[in-house]
């Protein structure tokens, strides 16, 4: 006899792929006629910037731009310039399903970059960077909530879970004519931009999302008086609506910003004067929303008149538990042996963080963030430093078991002070993330008794005596005797489900 299962939905997070494939960087990069030419190479970097990402049938199709950087020396020996060009990239990977409709994430890696001066007006670039992705997919089942039959027994057990309600992924522009202060030298060339983006508050507005931050770009110039190197510091404050189908204000919003591309060109005022800034930063809005529900589904049950047979599963969800954003202060120092007489810039180009798992209810990040400095050396040369610093960042967590955290770290802010040959480093790190508890259980999928094989119940008696052990399961107890827990709970005025204390218990028999 198959007993009718009435069903519910469940849903859950699926990740259907989570790895990296690597593209190759090979250059033969030949300066520009207003470059000057090179002495030596102080510095190589790649920049890849993914532009868009999608999901074709059981394929991730990735494309992006990447971006090949260099700092060298003039023929002079006494200047800092730059060269740069740029190169599309694409990667189609395969997924284990179809998955039209899915969240992805996808960030760039750079692996490692050669760079070798073939002439002074000629350079050979080669090295690699890996584009990572994760796919998330809705896992929706239906769920056995309640079987029928006079004679059944349940467990019901109430899961809490959380599903992705809305995500999207949209590009847009922040623009901004920026001009320099009167007690900086004008620029004649730009040598390195860098824009770090603050979400500030959002809103949601009918299946929309209006957000508001600010953008802190970090410029190195060349000034027009004397060759010197100058910084600028500018922050934009933006809003932008973004298109997000099916969110609601009711619903947990993990809103993440990230830059894909900036564009800074030197602009004259209108005697000439080279003044100006013309900022184009492209940044990328990834939303998340969530929203938590609970379902009750049947975990174990038996017949008290036939021997039945469970067809179970385990089955795993999880729980958004807490979306943070956080402020790591950091310090580290190091030794620059060739010594420094004047630092030009100092700057981050890379912040990697991972979860580095649990601790005495804490759970651990962990990564590392590069520094990289421009000075000019106690034998009056310019030279170029680069160190990567790791931190550990430790977070209170109220679950107890296990917790995935999806997380990503930016610098923010990086202060310096120098001592001799010794460089000691301030970066703040903002880390922003969400933590899910992963719960297992087990879960009933459908009943099936056998009419052959009826039950024996002692019918001699309307109580038994039982003597139960300590921590002993009332729904073990029950099972056995072919009654119900709740009919024991109720004799014995009962409101757990374990025994407390080792000692006789009243078992009602009922009829079957």
């Amino acid at each position: 006899m198959d007993y009718t299962a009435e069903r519910s939905p469940l849903s859950a997070m699926e990740l259907i792929y989570d790895g990296c494939q690597e593209q190759s960087v090979d250059l033969d990069l030949t300066l520009p006629d207003y470059c000057p030419d090179i002495q030596r190479i102080l510095k190589c970097q790649v920049y890849p910037r993914i532009l868009d990402r999608s999901l074709a049938g059981d394929r991730l199709e990735i494309s992006g731009i990447y971006q090949v950087k260099v700092f060298y020396l003039d023929a002079d020996g006494g200047s800092v310039r730059c060269c740069e060009s740029s190169a599309p990239f694409s990667a189609s990977i395969p997924l284990k399903q179809h998955a039209e409709k899915g969240r992805v994430k996808a960030f760039a890696r750079v692996e490692y970059i050669n760079c070798r001066a073939a002439s002074s007006r000629r350079l050979d670039v080669h090295g690699s960077f890996s584009i990572c992705a994760k796919v998330f997919v809705c896992a929706d089942c239906d769920a056995v909530s309640s079987l029928s039959g006079e004679d059944v027994e349940q467990r019901f057990l109430d899961v809490p879970y959380s599903r992705m309600s809305a995500f999207a992924v949209q590009l847009f522009q922040v623009e901004e004519v920026l001009e320099l202060p009167g007690s900086k030298p004008e620029a004649e060339t730009l040598l390195y931009s860098c824009a770090v983006p603050e979400l500030q508050d959002y809103k949601v507005i009918q299946n929309k999302l209006l957000i508001k931050g600010e953008l802190n770009l970090h410029l190195l110039y060349l000034s027009a008086e004397g060759s010197s190197m100058e910084t600028m510091e500018y922050a934009i404050p933006f809003s932008q609506m973004l298109d997000c189908e099916g969110i609601t204000e009711e619903a947990q919003s993990d809103v993440r910003l990230s830059v894909v591309g900036t564009d800074v060109q030197i602009k004259n005022d209108y005697s000439g004067g080279k003044v100006f800034f013309d900022a184009s930063v492209r940044l990328c809005a990834d939303v998340t929303a969530y929203e938590t529900r609970q379902a009750t589904v049947v975990s174990d049950a038996y017949s008290r008149r036939y021997e039945m047979a469970l067809e179970v599963r385990q089955h795993m969800v999880e729980e958004l538990t807490e979306l943070f954003s956080d402020s790591l202060p950091t310090r580290a120092v190091f030794t620059v042996e060739q010594g420094i007489s004047k630092v030009l810039d100092v700057w981050s180009e890379s912040c990697i963080v991972s979860s580095a798992g649990q601790e005495e209810g804490n759970l651990i990040l962990s990564g590392k963030y590069s520094i990289c400095m421009l000075a000019i050396g106690t034998d009056g040369a310019p030279f170029y430093f680069e160190r990567t610093p790791e931190f550990q960042y430790k977070r209170p967590i109220a679950e107890k078991g296990t917790v995935r955290c999806d997380q990503d770290a930016c610098i923010t802010g990086i202060s310096y002070r120098l001592s001799a040959n010794e460089l000691e480093i301030k970066a703040e790190i903002a880390l922003q993330g969400s933590v899910f508890a992963q719960k297992s259980f087990r879960m009933v999928e459908a009943a099936h008794a056998d009419e052959t094989k009826p039950r024996e119940q002692d019918q001699n008696a309307s109580l038994v005596l039982y003597f139960a052990e300590e921590g002993e399961s009332l729904w073990d107890i029950a099972r056995l005797y072919c009654t119900s827990m709740q009919a024991i709970q109720e004799e014995n005025h009962l409101d757990c489900e374990k025994v407390e204390g080792k000692g006789m218990i009243l078992i009602p028999m009922q009829a079957n």
